[in-house]
């Protein structure tokens, strides 16, 4: 474990060394150092793909680098940094970005932390919401896609900043680039195949109302009643863990059962007829993309109310984007409906993509921002 850790930090203290040799030569040209740092490993793949897209709009006044934690993954730019402590021995870096909430950064830097969930899917359980504020007000900016999210942010912050002498991050909201960048791909697709896809969150946030307590039940019962394919996606910090494990063996011999471990969900949501989850945010990034429905699995309704998280957008739009199902009966009775259409879903669904901020702009929207806080004009 100690020779482990030793050779973690010996080769992040090699990548901080390298990094700190480019920003002199480039500092040296007038560029602006963007860092983006990637703290959890199993997410990395799921967001380089779009973010490379998203900074190819910068121009000749960036360089970006990358900090990540996969031990064999090397690309130009990109470096291990696993202890994140080495860090403050970054220096002369203009803005350090993140997807997933940080504790340590570069001396001097601007700190964003991006939101990346177009939903207001609970941030956290409850019990983790102070926590989280004391980690968010680290951060000079905030990212976020809409008004719907800067609400439930501010929320936060105004709960827990009751003295109000904490210094609060500048909250921006610049779209939702994931979004812009999936749906001018996904209109290059026509038709869908006879599959579905379970998404669930990751069963560990909020345990009382995750759709795995019900899963080996919701399908079984799919296999049994309809002849769709099965595709079920756990969520990447999950898939090492005992629960999916058991599941894959269960099923894994059913030849309409698949289990899908793949970096990049474009492929199997874009062939789908539906998608079904519990609390993920992946569900409205889903039907803005395809204009297809979502099943939310929810067994305990009451629980929402119990963690007050009713009156939270994402729960109060399921069904303008889909159908709340109580129990295994109701998602298949849904899966059949949708054989026959789903116009009602398409219109509700086409009301809330019309309120999404810098829809297709996002990406202009960002770098203009980015541009006024390291002073490019």
């Amino acid at each position: 474990m100690f020779d482990h850790r030793l050779v973690d930090i010996l080769r992040t203290f090699y990548s901080v060394i390298i990094i700190n040799i480019i920003i002199i030569f480039y500092k040296l040209m007038k560029k602006k150092i963007i860092f983006f740092y990637h703290p959890r490993k199993n997410l990395t793949l799921n967001h380089i793909y779009y973010l490379e897209d998203l900074f190819s709009y910068f121009n000749q006044n960036y360089i970006i680098l990358h900090g990540h934690e996969i031990k064999d993954y090397k690309r130009k730019y990109f470096f291990y940094v696993s202890q994140s402590f080495l860090m403050r021995w970054l220096y002369n870096i203009d803005i350090f970005f993140s997807l997933n909430v940080c504790e340590k950064f570069p001396i001097k830097s601007k700190n964003i932390y991006m939101h990346h969930d177009i939903s207001t899917a609970p941030l956290v359980e409850k019990k983790k919401e102070k926590q989280l504020f004391e980690r968010l007000i680290k951060y000079n900016y905030i990212f976020i896609s809409g008004q719907k999210s800067k609400r439930m942010f501010d929320n936060l912050f105004i709960k827990y900043n009751t003295d109000n002498n904490k210094k609060i991050p500048k909250i921006f909201c610049v779209g939702y680039y994931k979004l812009d960048y999936l749906v001018k791909k996904f209109k290059k697709i026509k038709g869908f195949s006879k599959q579905i896809v379970i998404a669930p969150s990751d069963f560990r946030h909020i345990k009382e109302i995750t759709i795995l307590n019900d899963l080996n039940e919701i399908i079984n019962k799919l296999l049994l009643k309809t002849n769709y394919k099965i595709i079920f996606r756990p969520y990447p910090n999950n898939r090492d863990s005992k629960l999916i494990k058991s599941i894959k063996k269960k099923f894994e011999k059913d030849r309409n059962f698949s289990l899908d471990m793949s970096d990049d969900y474009f492929k199997i949501y874009s062939k789908s007829l539906c998608l079904i989850t519990d609390i993920s945010g992946t569900a409205y990034t889903y039907a803005f993309m395809t204009n297809r429905p979502i099943i939310f699995f929810s067994k305990k309704e009451s629980v929402l109310k119990k963690f007050g998280l009713s009156n939270l957008d994402y729960f109060r739009d399921r069904k303008k984007v889909g159908y709340i199902a109580n129990n295994s009966d109701d998602v298949v009775r849904y899966i059949k409906k949708f054989e026959n259409g789903y116009n009602d879903i398409k219109k509700t669904n086409r009301s809330l993509i019309k309120k999404i901020d810098y829809l297709g702009e996002s990406k202009r929207r960002i770098k203009s921002v980015i541009d006024k806080i390291v002073n490019i004009r």
